[in-house]
């Protein structure tokens, strides 16, 4: 048992003092027969003392010496009664929880559970928030390079994309020591026929490993020569895929691997878990230069509109981050002159340098906005865990009163009593941190693959600093658990509690234990009301009118064994449609260039003559896309006016003919007059009238909350953005949309030797992204307030289960005087529900005052929603009346007689 501070120094003064004086009794004992052996010799008195200082010599030093042992064997006395203390202690407490295995097994249930939370979204904040991508070394000097401008309509937009252009000039910063691009992930094939997989594929730059500081796990990082556009196709393996695919095989350097329409040379293999500057899986690292000239050509090299590349940057020594801001704001500006004094771009566009870890930053995506809220949220689950063992905890001295009162009364002292109580709460944590353990990672691998799988985790899902976070919230619980039943022992009254009898109405209705169930169920109802908020969002996010069924349209893209002509490609998507439109789980197929929510060109501004302008729409476009017969019935779109693109007018020397949006169609000709109007698109000075034959209803072009674009959808133009083949096949399915997507699936794969993989996907997957903030927080939110509400109900019923067995005399009194069984259920009744019901007010206080800060991450739903709420109350309250229905019912069957009897 440790002793108090003030205590150990007085004991230890007291034995410094006992030392001090043994000692100079052992050494005038010594000196003493020192002189008298020497008087026995013959020697005089003096001679002798003489002769008795010379032998002992410096009496400081051998006194210090001397005292320095026995102090040495204080320590070890106190410390070896300190640990067979401690260890009788930790006995004691395994003993009492061995008799009550029950009462035991609820707690370490319990919190295992708030642990287990609080481990897994500790996990989720630290990698979205607080650490930097694993390899990064000296991440604070590491910049992401974005840019900030004002739109046509006013609005301020912060965007990650650049181009090449752009990425150029960054590189003359001299703020920055390096400066590398990057591509997003992009799905790529690798291998061929049936052999080909999907991969995830980073184009960079060759100095974003060196700007890093990473290292590779095996081979060689892409160098200058490397990042040429002529040079050889090269590749660095994730160290994952390296493993998955190759066993871990050294002898993978210098093979070659068919990625995407070119072969690829192994060079090297990343570190396990390194991600670049970002936190999305990848599996290949591709030269970007050499990449995007293989796949797309060289029209990105010079292209100020093709947004495609991330930068990040190293701030050179000595140069703070205003000043390479304010360098690589000035190399943009010059950058984009031309075109800010055409007035196609923001002439006070400037660069925003945000830290790689975000925490850091100025802003957070709203995945990680979610995250934080939900890492605060499962405090509030951790604490609604601790209430509840503290309430049982405290449940259980009131019983042990009588016990705590007899041990006090022989001897043992408070402190040892307090010890105690806190040591078993120390246990029943340490219990309940090994079982949330095991609960942390299966939740963890459950959050990240289900709701976070565009985020790399670890595949260790108890990582040091989630242990150590584990073993730091193990004993926070520990401790706040045993607090209130340690203050309880100690306030006991000894005389009061020997003559008491079974039970004490008192104090089982004391304070503190109603503070503790008032406070669970206002925490519970906090997080149910941000449960309801979010599930509310999501809603009301699935709900949305895209203009299309996401869930219902499938987007497939074809991709080739070889380089082939685009006339032979668009031939063989052609083929792929007309067997796509005979299987029966296709309403209908039409090809395409561009996806909603993945891709869009804007190509200017038509000309229609006899207008002096078309008013331009503030969001940009407007926004084309060469489509074939079919594909408005594929989308879903419904013909406000006229007629879809139709397979005639793709004949030869057929008239041009375009179909534009409503929103277009209303901004040009506000009179109605748009069908049959002749539209020039193009520059050329020859170019052909297109003739407008359709107005089709509007759809989402990349956002789910958006002012309708302008579209305009054309087939047989010439146009420099739509040359070559189609992209994609869009196709409308009926019935199981997943056995939808095998059927095309193998319907493509069959029809040519030319296909070498078929990537059919539902069109949810592209809208999906955008919704996963709300489906993080509606899942987990939903989670933790289940949890929290399970465990309020477990501890009203607990503690409503003892009070009953606390006022079994006060029960039978009543009994015997007359009182019925409903009266009796309404007493207990009337207990429960007033509990919660002030908890439930102190609840919904707490949620509206939080509400003006979870507004902004939820979507068309009030923070201070009124149904929601009522949901929240009522959900509470028939709770409550449930953890009341089971006491209600025994405290019916009080024997009066045997109540009468028990005192």
């Amino acid at each position: 048992m440790r002793l108090p501070p003030r205590v150990r120094r007085l004991f230890r003064l007291g034995s410094q003092t006992q030392i001090q004086r043994d000692l100079d009794d052992e050494i005038q004992h010594h000196f003493h027969e020192a002189v008298r052996s020497g008087v026995q010799r013959g020697l005089s008195e003096d001679e002798a003392i003489r002769r008795a200082r010379a032998r002992f010599g410096d009496e400081r030093a051998y006194r210090k010496a001397l005292r320095t042992i026995d102090e040495g064997r204080v320590r070890m006395r106190e410390k070896s009664e300190f640990v067979d203390g401690a260890v009788r202690t930790v006995r004691f407490a395994l003993r009492g929880l061995q008799r009550a295995p029950g009462f035991t097994a609820a707690i370490v249930t319990i919190l295992a559970l708030g642990i287990g939370a609080n481990s897994v979204m500790f996990g989720v904040v630290d990698r979205l928030l607080l650490s930097p991508p694993q390899h990064v070394t000296d991440a604070d000097d590491v910049r992401l390079i974005q840019v900030r401008r004002t739109l046509s309509n006013g609005d301020v937009s912060t965007g990650a994309s650049i181009t090449y252009p752009d990425f150029t000039d960054l590189g003359n910063v001299t703020g920055f020591a390096l400066v590398a691009g990057y591509t997003n992930p992009r799905p790529w094939t690798i291998g061929r026929g049936a052999d080909a997989k999907r991969v995830r594929v980073v184009g960079t730059s060759a100095s974003l490993f060196p700007l890093l500081g990473v290292q590779p796990a095996l081979g060689r990082f892409f160098d200058a020569n490397d990042d040429e556009l002529d040079a050889e196709p090269t590749v660095v393996l994730a160290h994952e895929l390296w493993e998955r695919e190759f066993g871990l095989d050294p002898s993978v350097l210098g093979t070659s691997l068919d990625i995407g329409a070119g072969r690829y040379t192994v060079v090297g293999v990343a570190p396990a878990g390194f991600t670049g500057a970002e936190l999305a899986p990848v599996d290949l690292w591709l030269p970007m230069k050499v990449h995007e000239s293989i796949e797309s050509g060289d029209g990105w090299l010079d292209n100020r509109n093709w947004y495609f590349l991330h930068a990040v940057g190293r701030l050179a020594p000595e140069v703070t981050g205003e000043r390479a801001t304010a360098q690589a704001t000035a190399a943009h500006r010059s950058g984009r002159a031309e075109m800010a004094a055409e007035d196609r771009y923001d002439t006070d566009a400037e660069i925003v340098l945000a830290p790689i870890i975000a925490a850091q930053g100025p802003s957070l995506t709203s995945q990680a906005q979610v995250a934080r809220w939900l890492g605060g949220v499962s405090v509030l689950v951790l604490l609604i865990a601790c209430f509840n063992v503290a309430n049982l905890l405290l449940a259980r001295s009131i019983r042990m009163r009588r016990e705590v009162a007899v041990r006090l009364a022989l001897g043992v002292s408070q402190a040892r009593l307090t010890a105690e109580v806190v040591t078993e709460s120390l246990v029943l944590a340490g219990l309940g941190a090994g079982a949330a353990v095991l609960v942390a990672r299966l939740m963890g691998r459950a959050v990240h693959q289900s709701l976070l799988p565009n985020v790399a985790f670890s595949d260790a899902t108890i990582g040091g600093r989630m242990l150590a976070f584990t073993l730091a919230a193990t004993l926070v619980a520990g401790v706040l658990t045993g607090a209130v039943p340690a203050l309880q022992a100690r306030r006991t009254e000894l005389v009061d509690a020997l003559r008491a009898g079974g039970g004490n109405v008192a104090s089982a209705r004391s304070r503190t234990r109603i503070g503790l169930l008032v406070g669970q169920a206002a925490l519970s109802v906090v997080l149910l009301v941000g449960a309801g908020l979010f599930v509310r969002s999501l809603n009301n996010a699935q709900a949305l009118d895209l203009g299309f069924d996401a869930d219902r349209l499938a987007v497939m893209s074809l991709e080739w064994n070889e380089t082939l002509p685009a006339a032979e490609r668009r031939a063989i998507y052609e083929e792929v449609l007309a067997g796509v439109r005979r299987l029966p789980s296709v309403r209908e197929a039409g090809l395409s260039y561009t996806v909603p929510f993945r891709s869009s060109i804007s190509i200017g501004t038509p000309r229609v003559p006899g207008l002096d302008s078309i008013p331009r729409h503030h969001a940009g476009g407007p926004y084309a896309n060469k489509v074939g017969s079919g594909y408005f019935g594929a989308m879903g779109l419904t013909m406000v006016q006229g007629r879809p693109i139709e397979a005639i007018d793709d004949a030869e020397g057929a008239q041009p003919v375009a179909v534009v949006s409503a929103s277009m169609a209303q901004a040009i000709w506000p009179d109605g007059s748009g069908l049959g109007s002749c539209m020039l698109v193009g520059d050329e000075p020859d170019t052909p009238c297109t003739e407008v034959i359709g107005i089709v209803e509007n759809h989402r072009r990349e956002q789910l909350v958006e002012d309708e674009p302008h579209f305009l959808y054309y087939l047989n133009q010439s146009h420099p953005a739509f040359s070559g083949p189609p992209q994609v096949l869009m196709a409308g399915t009926v019935g199981d949309p997943a056995a939808a997507l095998l059927l095309i699936r193998e319907e493509a794969r069959t029809t040519s030797s030319q296909i070498r993989f078929v990537n059919a996907t539902s069109m949810t997957d592209f809208v999906e992204p955008q919704m996963r903030s709300w489906r993080l927080g509606a899942s987990m939110f939903t989670a933790f307030g289940l949890l929290a509400l399970i465990v309020a109900g477990w501890g009203l019923y607990s503690v409503l289960a003892f009070d009953v067995a606390l006022r079994h005399h006060e029960l039978g009194v009543r009994a015997a005087l007359g009182a019925n069984r409903s009266r009796i259920v309404h007493l207990v009744f009337r207990q429960a529900l007033t509990l919660v019901g002030v908890g439930v007010g102190v609840g919904l206080a707490g949620a509206a005052g939080m509400a003006r800060f979870v507004e902004p991450m939820l979507f068309r739903v009030s923070g201070t929603d009124p149904a929601t709420y009522a949901i929240v109350v009522v959900t509470l309250m028939v709770v409550g009346g449930l953890a009341g229905l089971l006491p209600a019912v025994r405290a019916t069957r009080v024997d009066p007689r045997e109540a009468l009897r028990a005192d």
